[in-house]
C-alpha cells in the first residue's frame, strides 16, 4: 500500500514539473522566438535601450512585490481557506501602499532631472503599473501553484505569452515602433493577466475584504527583508548590463544580451522544477519527520546534479542554434553562454535550499547574503572586464550565484539542520 502511494506522489510530482515545464518553455520562449525579429529590425544600440528598460522593470519589482506571494505558500498548508484569503486581501492592501509610494520617489526623481538612460518619461511611469499587475498575476499563480492546479498555472502563463508576443510582433514588424513596440506588449499582456488573476482570486473565494493590521504587520516582518534580498538578486541578475553598457558600449551590451538570454534557457528547467519543488517541500516539512528530511535531502543532491549537466547541454546546443537564430553582428555572444548556463544553475540549487528561512519565519540574513553576493558581482565585474573583457562580466555572473548558493545552504542548515550527510549511513 505503501508503495503505491509512493508511485502516485512521484507521478503526481512528475506531471505537476512536465506541464510547468511546457508552461515555462511557451512563456519563456518569447526572447528566442523574437530574437531573430528583434535583431533584424532593431540595431545593436536599440536592442541594448529595451536591456535598460528591462532592468529598470527589475529594479522597481522587489520594492513593489517584495516577493509578497511566499507568504501565500508559507500559509497554504498550515492555515484555513478563509484565513489565507484574508492573508491575499491585506497582501494586495500592502502592494497597492508600495506602488504608491514607488510612484511618488519616481515623480519626484524625475521632477529633479533624474538620469532616465534616454528611456521616454512616459515608460519610467508604467514601472510601477507594470510591477503592480505583475505581483497580482504571482499572487493568482502561487494559489494555483499550491493547489496543485498546473493546467490552469500554464493556461494564465501562456496566455500572457500569446498577449505579448502578438503585441511585440504587430507593433514592431507593421508598425516600426522600434524598441517601444516590445515595451507595449509587456504592458498590456501584464495589465491584462493581473485583472484577470485579481478576478479568478475573487470568483474562487481567495480575497476576503477584512483590513487586519497584524496580517499587515506579519506581511511586512516577512517581506520587507526580502526587499535588500530581491534587490540583490536583481542586481546580480542585470547589473551586469549597465556596467557594460558604461565601461563598454551599448552596442557591445546588446550582443552581450543576447548571449545572456541563450544562457538563461537554464531557468526554464530551473524555474518549472522550482513551482513544482516548493510546495512538495513545504508539505514534506509541515509534517516534520526525518525520513521526509532525508527524502528532500537526496533530491537535492540529484537534482543539484542534473542542473550541472543542463547547463553544459545547453551551451553545447547554443553553438549550433545561435548563428541561425541572430544576424551576423551577433554571432559573438556565444562565448557568454556558459558562464551564464553555468550561473543560473546554481542559481537553481539556490531556490532549492531558499524555502528553509521562509518555513521558519526567518527571512532578514537572506537580504545580508544576498546583497554580498551583489557587492562580490560588481567588484568581480569590474576587475574581470578589465582583464578578459565583456565575458569577464559573465564570469561574474557564475561567482556570485555560486557564492549565494552555498551561503544561504551553510546558514539555512544553522536555522534549520537537515541530514545533509548523515542520510548517507541510512
Amino acid at each position: 500500500m505503501k508503495d503505491k502511494i509512493m508511485s502516485l506522489l512521484k507521478a503526481s510530482f512528475f506531471k505537476g514539473f512536465a506541464v510547468y515545464l511546457g508552461s515555462s518553455v511557451i512563456n519563456k520562449a518569447i526572447p528566442f522566438l523574437l530574437l531573430p525579429i528583434l535583431t533584424k529590425y532593431l540595431s545593436p544600440e536599440e536592442y541594448g535601450i529595451l536591456a535598460l528598460y528591462q532592468v529598470m522593470i527589475s529594479f522597481v519589482m522587489p520594492f513593489i512585490g517584495m516577493n509578497m506571494q511566499n507568504n501565500i505558500t508559507r500559509n497554504f498548508f498550515s492555515k484555513s481557506k478563509e484565513f489565507l484569503a484574508k492573508v491575499i486581501f491585506n497582501l494586495v492592501v500592502v502592494l497597492t501602499t508600495t506602488t504608491v509610494v514607488v510612484t511618488l520617489i519616481l515623480s519626484i526623481y524625475l521632477l529633479l532631472g533624474g538620469n532616465h538612460f534616454s528611456i521616454p518619461t512616459r515608460w519610467i511611469y508604467a514601472l510601477p503599473i507594470m510591477a503592480y499587475m505583475g505581483a497580482l498575476n504571482d499572487f493568482n499563480l502561487s494559489i494555483l501553484r499550491n493547489s496543485k492546479k498546473p493546467l490552469f498555472y500554464g493556461a494564465f502563463e501562456i496566455s500572457k505569452t500569446i498577449i505579448d508576443l502578438s503585441i511585440t510582433i504587430l507593433l514592431i514588424v507593421v508598425y516600426s515602433f522600434s524598441w517601444e513596440g516590445r515595451a507595449i506588449g509587456m504592458l498590456i499582456s501584464t495589465v491584462i493577466i493581473g485583472g484577470l488573476s485579481v478576478f479568478r482570486m475573487w470568483k474562487n473565494g481567495y480575497l476576503l475584504i477584512e483590513i487586519d493590521k497584524s496580517q499587515i504587520n506579519e506581511i511586512l516582518r516577512i517581506s520587507l527583508p526580502l526587499i535588500p534580498h530581491a534587490l540583490g538578486g536583481v542586481i546580480m541578475a542585470v547589473g551586469d548590463r549597465i556596467i557594460i553598457d558604461q565601461m563598454v558600449g551599448t552596442a557591445e551590451m546588446g550582443i552581450y544580451t543576447v548571449g545572456y538570454q541563450f544562457g538563461m534557457i537554464m531557468t526554464l528547467v530551473t524555474t518549472a522544477f522550482n513551482q513544482t519543488w516548493t510546495p512538495w517541500m513545504y508539505e514534506l516539512l509541515a509534517q516534520n519527520k526525518l525520513e521526509n528530511k532525508i527524502k528532500i535531502v537526496k533530491a537535492t543532491y540529484i537534482t543539484c546534479i542534473s542542473f550541472i549537466l543542463i547547463a553544459l547541454l545547453i551551451t553545447t546546443i547554443s553553438y549550433f542554434l545561435l548563428p541561425y537564430m541572430t544576424t551576423k553582428e551577433y554571432h559573438g555572444a556565444f562565448v557568454y553562454v556558459i558562464w551564464v548556463a553555468l550561473g543560473y544553475a546554481f542559481f537553481g540549487m539556490y531556490t532549492l535550499v531558499f524555502p528553509y528561512g521562509v518555513h521558519v519565519g526567518k527571512t532578514s540574513y537572506l537580504g545580508i547574503i544576498t546583497f554580498s553576493a551583489a557587492a562580490i558581482n560588481i567588484l568581480a565585474n569590474l576587475v574581470l572586464i578589465k582583464l578578459n573583457g565583456p565575458v569577464g562580466s559573465a564570469q561574474a555572473t557564475l561567482i556570485s550565484y555560486i557564492f549565494m548558493f552555498v551561503s544561504v545552504w551553510w546558514y539555512s542548515n544553522k536555522l534549520f539542520p537537515m541530514p545533509w550527510f548523515k542520510f548517507i549511513k541510512k
